[in-house]
């Protein structure tokens, strides 16, 4: 009775479009859900994602699974991510990607499933990492390890939305650290690719043990 109350009082709505929806659904409407602008790159090294970033570190293959743009449905589901204390949208966005590369013999090498990392102060202002619970799932589907000790982050920047590429890449040296000596396949998680600049210094840090892979998935790609 109090929850039919609640959802009286606080209907749920689309993140996207606003309408009021269901308490069973999630997140958004069957409309704008038909919508979601899917990138279609799948986990392999023949996508320009995997091309763009090799040419700056060695990865073994990459994939995004949504197109973000100014205001689009996948700008305000990363934001929701973000800021709105909905880190359980991450699981959601891991399911659907699992579901789109099911099959895909990439998935068979990964050994571990690695967030980015925020800094300790972000943690703290946020209380939560957004990529966690999606970083959970993923292992969970893969059947693999989850990690999030051995990748930290030493610095804190300010955000980077409004900067350049070379700027970025400037700006993130040294930011990240190895805490231990770790072998593994790493499929490295980030919410947004932009420039790149954050997965090339992460990646750089887990193949400072030689033998380490690293393979990239990030939430949605910036066009």
């Amino acid at each position: 009775m109090w929850q039919e109350v609640l959802n009286m009082l606080f209907p749920k709505k689309c993140i996207n479009c606003e309408i009021i929806i269901p308490s069973s659904q999630l997140y958004l409407c069957e409309v704008c859900k038909t919508k979601l602008p899917f990138t279609g790159i799948i986990l392999n090294n023949e996508n320009y994602l995997y091309e763009k970033l090799n040419l700056i570190t060695k990865i073994e293959s990459a994939s995004a699974l949504l197109n973000f743009t100014k205001n689009n449905i996948t700008q305000k589901l990363i934001h929701h991510l973000k800021y709105k204390n909905m880190p359980e949208l991450g699981e959601w966005l891991a399911e659907i990607w699992f579901q789109n590369n099911k099959d895909n013999p990439f998935l068979k090498k990964i050994e571990t499933v690695i967030p980015v990392p925020i800094h300790p102060k972000r943690l703290k202002n946020r209380n939560y990492n957004q990529l966690t619970l999606c970083g959970k799932r993923l292992a969970d589907l893969l059947n693999c390890e989850y990690d999030e000790y051995t990748l930290k982050r030493i610095y804190h920047l300010k955000s980077q939305t409004q900067s350049g590429k070379y700027e970025r890449l400037e700006r993130m040296k040294n930011t990240f650290q190895r805490t231990n000596s770790k072998k593994s396949h790493f499929l490295l998680v980030d919410d947004v690719f932009t420039t790149g600049s954050t997965l090339i210094y992460c990646t750089e840090e887990l193949l400072k043990i030689k033998t380490s892979q690293v393979s990239i998935f990030t939430l949605a790609v910036a066009n």
